[in-house]
């Protein structure tokens, strides 16, 4: 902010600013006299952002050369089009539209957090990334809280703005509206929080730090903030389980596109190098398909029964210290034949390609 003994070039052109009566149009001659430079007609746009940042409308009137009632007209016009410009999307609910809404919804306190154990923190991960462990994940009741509230709050938002476009923008609607959409902000931000180590302990799951890790970090924020945006919290399921399959699913495709990339800029004889750079590919390819599946089908494990369960994890190897294993081994294990096993297999894969396709997710390599 510009402060007044910077404004005026003596006290009497002050005194005339503090004197009843002086106001705006005081100071706007009191800043053309004292030799203050207009910058010309600035946008709406640009005097929000000033005004935003803390300078006052008697000094945007100053620098604009315009008066009080032009240089307010820019800013509500300016506020208008940014609230326009808000993409209004929200899962609906019927409840939203009941009298009582407000309070059945917003009445409440959150529910309390649970306090945080002790967490484990990978290790090799930098110390801002380490922080996000100390935020505890949300319950179930907690997710269902936000994600209603937010829901909610922009269902409230969108019916408003029909105010806007009708042409009604009084000061009392653009209040309204800033105020909701300040509070979705908060609460979206709340979500992505909560739920930013799940992307670092994916990742870490299947490349290494010097393998594109942050890059791969970087992608799974953006495929968080849209689980956050597309989280139906009406079906019950939870969000940090929802997800960490959002997650994987872009990692699915991020990753052998990335590896395919580089190859390409590792060498600089492609006649000579060409054919091991497609052993190598075809290695490093085989590799991370198998990494991902591993990770996916941990994931939907809780989908299967008992034995289904068994058959998999044995077969890919998904537990600790587990090496995939031959179809007689395991059905020595499990006291049936190797036949048996392979049927079993079949049939649980098959189930998992039905439940990925349910939640549209990507089992690579099935």
């Amino acid at each position: 902010m510009v402060s007044a003994s910077k404004e005026f070039s003596d006290l009497s052109e002050l005194a005339v600013f503090s004197q009843p009566g002086g106001g705006a149009a005081a100071v706007w001659r009191a800043g053309a006299r004292s030799g203050v430079k207009s910058e010309g007609k600035l946008s709406g746009a640009e005097l929000l952002r000033r005004l935003e940042s803390g300078e006052t409308v008697e000094s945007l009137m100053v620098t604009s050369g315009m008066g009080r009632a032009a240089v307010q007209d820019l800013l509500v016009r300016a506020r208008v089009d940014r609230l326009m410009q808000v993409e209004c999307e929200y899962i609906d609910s019927d409840e939203f539209r009941v009298a009582s809404a407000e309070t059945l919804i917003c009445g409440k306190e959150a529910p309390e957090s649970v306090p945080l154990g002790r967490v484990r923190i990978p290790d090799g991960i930098p110390a801002y990334l380490a922080e996000l462990y100390g935020v505890p994940l949300l319950t179930r009741e907690q997710e269902q809280y936000f994600f209603r509230r937010m829901n909610f709050r922009k269902y409230q938002f969108c019916e408003l703005r029909g105010q806007l476009q009708s042409g009604r923008a009084r000061r009392r609607v653009l209040e309204r509206l800033e105020s909701l959409l300040g509070e979705v902000n908060e609460l979206k931000n709340h979500l992505i929080r909560s739920n930013l180590r799940l992307v670092v302990s994916i990742a870490k799951k299947f490349v290494k730090q010097s393998e594109g890790f942050y890059e791969l970090v970087s992608d799974g924020n953006i495929s968080l903030i849209r689980a956050v945006e597309k989280f139906d919290y009406q079906r019950g399921n939870k969000f940090s389980t929802y997800a960490s399959w959002a997650i994987l699913k872009n990692f699915t495709r991020t990753i052998p596109a990335e590896a395919q990339r580089l190859d390409r800029f590792r060498t600089g004889n492609d006649d000579v190098f060409s054919q091991s750079v497609e052993n190598r590919r075809s290695f490093i390819s085989d590799e991370q398909v198998n990494s991902l599946q591993k990770g996916v089908i941990r994931e939907l494990l809780s989908e299967l029964d008992g034995r289904e369960q068994k058959v998999i994890a044995f077969r890919y190897g998904l537990g600790e210290g587990l090496e995939p294993e031959t179809l007689e081994q395991v059905g020595w294990r499990l006291g049936v034949t190797k036949e048996r096993v392979r049927q079993i297999e079949v049939r649980t894969l098959e189930k998992l390609r039905r439940i990925a396709e349910r939640r549209a997710f990507e089992i690579p390599g099935i």
